[in-house]
């Protein structure tokens, strides 16, 4: 091999190698478990735990008395509501969604109030969080936020604002976030009052920040949160 074909051969792995070994982040959506039907798991030893449920206060139908939001887990299969699960901890995440899928969950939030809307969320482990971030569009109504634990195969979520709006609850605003935010080292799950990086309270308001935000028009805006400003019931 003469000198020139050398250089070009040793210029060519180098390129090569430097384009195996560099790291580009990547953000992937894996398919959720909705998108595709579960397999049967193969250990039939289903391991279960209490499945736990949250609720919020606030005036969420602005007629000036306190309300109290629950969230429940229905079973359409047995008609009953969930109270014991398959553990995340002791299972396979295979096995839990094959449990809850089975089970045909239908995870809803309900007031405490007769003949009020109820809000559908569809088959789910349950919510990450449930927060009454109070009034932001000035109609006299608190507004909720939640992030829906989904059956699927993906970090990354939304979390959404919801409002009464007319007697129904009405998605006002939606913006991604990362569930390494509810990660916890305590035995028991936390309640979280906040999501960390993404919806906090600062200097008593709310702010927000969009993970799924790609188009900024300045360096300065990336990362940054912004005021939490729903939009107005129609």
């Amino acid at each position: 091999m003469n000198s020139l074909k050398q250089v070009c051969y040793f210029f060519f792995l180098i390129v090569a190698l430097g384009s195996c070994t560099q790291k580009t982040p990547v953000k992937i959506e894996k398919a959720t478990a909705q998108q595709k039907t579960p397999s049967q798991p193969v250990n039939d030893t289903i391991r279960l735990h209490e499945l736990k449920k949250l609720f919020v206060t606030g005036d969420f139908d602005g007629d000036g008395t306190k309300d109290t939001l629950f969230q429940h887990n229905f079973s359409r299969l047995t008609g009953t509501e969930i109270e014991f699960s398959a553990d995340p901890f002791q299972n396979e995440w295979d096995t839990v969604v094959y449990w809850f899928f089975r089970q045909e969950s239908d995870v809803y939030l309900a007031l405490n109030k007769t003949k009020r809307d109820t809000l559908h969320l569809g088959p789910a482990q349950g919510l990450y969080c449930l927060i009454n971030v109070g009034d932001n569009n000035a109609d006299g109504k608190d507004e909720i936020a939640f992030v829906i634990d989904h059956l699927d195969f993906s970090n990354v979520n939304s979390c959404r604002i919801y409002s009464l709006c007319k007697g129904k609850w009405t998605e006002l605003q939606q913006f991604g976030i990362h569930e390494g935010s509810f990660s916890y080292t305590s035995d028991e799950p936390p309640v979280f009052r906040e999501i960390e990086e993404f919806l906090e309270k600062q200097n008593g308001r709310w702010l927000y920040k969009d993970y799924s935000k790609n188009d900024y028009e300045s360096a300065e805006e990336v990362g940054k949160m912004l005021p939490l400003k729903p939009g107005r019931c129609r």
